[in-house]
């Protein structure tokens, strides 16, 4: 494949460091709401495996702890990731201190 497509088929390999993709997700949920693990997806340039571990970082889990900010929830047939209360007190945190 020339060099020229091979570029073109960077896309999934965001080139924003796992802090910025994690900013960038909870002022995603911080500003609108709940919103879908597609549309975040999306969004970001992420993959859904990369998303995944995002979600991992950001979460909870019993095998890897987690800084506990989201939770993904089941709503009508599909996944949407939600901020959890000290989610909800981070965003308070972050809206402060842009004020």
């Amino acid at each position: 494949m020339p060099p020229d497509r091979k570029a073109g088929n960077a896309r999934h390999t965001p080139e924003a460091a796992p802090e910025d993709l994690a900013i960038a997700l909870l002022r995603m949920l911080c500003t609108g709401g709940p919103v879908s693990v597609a549309r975040a997806c999306k969004s970001l340039g992420l993959p859904r495996s990369q998303m995944e571990r995002l979600l991992l970082l950001l979460g909870s889990s019993e095998q890897w702890g987690g800084l506990h900010y989201v939770r993904p929830e089941e709503q009508q047939g599909r996944t949407v990731i939600t901020l959890t209360s000290e989610g909800r007190a981070l965003c308070a945190q972050m809206q402060a201190a842009t004020e």
